[in-house]
């Protein structure tokens, strides 16, 4: 919630302001009445006075919330409070230094509160652009607490954080812009814990998770700024369902500007020193990476997404002597989707969208929707270079393969083993009981099957056919046993 108002506070800076030598009456009222426009015009929602060279703008939501009529709702957030310094050429320069606070609650199903202990930042916001051309902040001491019950279980999340340190860029125009931006943040600290369900189905859970740090980036193509403010500021004129149902037709045109929201985005983010203290005991990740790729509400869909995990320590004592050289103490995981089409079923959405009606969509678009969504009938799914490590091996895996709800799944992928004879030994060295003695054979199928690198990998190619045909290394499995 923190980072929704923030963030929607921030953007809705659009002026078309002059430079000026000293703030006057005439453009504190200017500038309450624009955002005014996204804030609503009730009283004490937004003020700006003049204040020597540049102004103060303090934007209370209490008024909003106030308006609240579900029962046993509630919410509250500190009041926002900037200065504003015009810099000419359409640009302000904003500067904030204050704490915040924020709750919900639901009565008998949600509670949730949190702070910043400090939000010191500045930015340059560029009218042209109608968004910021460049921040710089750093957030001291977040907390946040969440308290949820339902049917009679109670789950309960303590999150805190150190520090946070932002920057960001956008360059572009209203239209089409594109940003980048980055974090970095510092002890790192979540508590989970969870009561026992009241019908004995799930036992009381507890988790503690801490992190001495981290960093994320990111980056958008193709924004649009205009259109996503525009459509803020629509939902804030309209508080109610009814005027929401009311105005859909308008809300439909707001919509489909606003579409694909934006053409690509990327990120990555890392966490260090990771531990997870769990009732088996403690988990250690020296290194968490993970990235994101993925493209709009656009005809050329695509989701990335890769993970990659250094330095793992499971808790003493729970793998037995015999399986620790089997435990793996790095991966990574590459997988994507491609071949889907977002922007065709947005826009049947949006035409065949009705609020009045309950459900708002026909029944019957179902099957219309999955077509549109897969002008192929089928996706493309990959799994770039993946890599699980441990002590006696190292297995590497990569591939693609098309599969959809009518298509027969088919492609090709690789897979290459480094320790094979280790694998066996460690599993026939296992107690009896385990069963292990049963996968020596499967073991030694899979030997016979590889073809031998250069560089001391063993290796499959699996491809599959349409027709349901496998073959590894060339040879057809799928007629092994008798099959046709």
């Amino acid at each position: 919630m923190t980072r929704i108002a923030a963030t929607t506070l921030l953007i809705l800076m659009g002026t078309s302001a002059q430079a000026l030598a000293a703030a006057t009456p005439e453009e504190a009222q200017r500038l309450t009445a624009v955002f005014q426009a996204y804030l609503g015009s009730d009283p004490g929602v937004v003020s700006v006075t003049p204040a020597g060279d540049s102004y103060k703008a303090r934007f209370d939501l209490a008024p909003h919330f106030a308006k609240i009529k579900e029962p046993g709702v509630t919410a509250s957030i500190t009041p926002i409070e900037w200065t504003l310094t015009d810099q000419g050429g359409g640009k302000w320069k904003v500067d904030q230094d204050q704490p915040l606070s924020f709750a919900l609650k639901v009565e008998g199903a949600v509670d949730m509160k949190g702070s910043l202990g400090s939000i010191k930042g500045t930015g340059v916001y560029d009218e042209t652009l109608g968004a910021f051309a460049s921040t710089a902040t750093e957030i001291g001491q977040a907390a946040f607490e969440q308290v949820i019950t339902d049917k009679g279980q109670t789950s309960k999340v303590n999150y805190t954080v150190g520090n946070i340190k932002v920057q960001s860029a956008m360059t572009g125009t209203s239209e089409s812009a594109d940003g980048t931006t980055s974090y970095t943040f510092s002890d790192i600290h979540e508590t989970i814990s969870m009561s026992a369900a009241p019908d004995g189905s799930m036992p009381a859970m507890n988790v503690s998770i801490a992190a001495s740090g981290g960093s994320q980036e990111a980056s958008v193509k193709g924004f649009k700024p205009k259109a996503i403010t525009g459509l803020i500021a629509w939902f804030v004129e309209r508080p109610s369902k009814e005027q929401i149902i009311a105005g859909q037709a308008e809300l439909k045109d707001k919509l489909r500007a606003a579409l694909p929201v934006f053409s690509s985005m990327s990120g990555t983010a890392t966490l260090n020193d990771l531990s997870i203290n769990t009732m088996v005991g403690k988990f250690g990740i020296a290194k968490l990476d993970m990235g994101i790729d993925a493209n709009g509400v656009v005809a050329d869909g695509a989701f990335r997404e890769k993970f990659a995990v250094t330095g793992i320590t499971p808790p003493e004592g729970i793998v037995p002597p015999w399986a620790t050289s089997l435990v793996p103490q790095n991966f990574t995981i590459d997988f994507s989707v491609k071949d889907f089409d977002l922007a065709k079923p947005a826009g049947m959405i949006l035409d065949a969208l009705d609020l009045s009606k309950e459900p708002p969509l026909p029944p019957d678009m179902e099957n219309q929707l999955q077509q549109a969504l897969l002008p192929k009938g089928s996706v493309t799914i990959g799994l770039g270079p993946s890599e699980v490590i441990a002590a006696i091996f190292d297995l590497k895996a990569e591939g693609t393969m098309t599969a959809g709800p009518m298509a027969m799944p088919a492609g090709q992928a690789t897979i290459r083993l480094k320790g094979i004879d280790e694998i066996m030994s460690a599993l026939q060295a296992a107690p009896p009981e385990m069963g292990m003695g049963q996968v020596a054979p499967v073991g030694i199928v899979a030997k016979g099957m590889a073809k031998q690198d250069a560089d001391g990998y063993l290796s499959w190619k699996i491809e599959s056919t349409p027709t349901g045909s496998v073959t590894i290394n060339g040879t057809d499995i799928s007629k092994i046993g008798g099959g046709q």
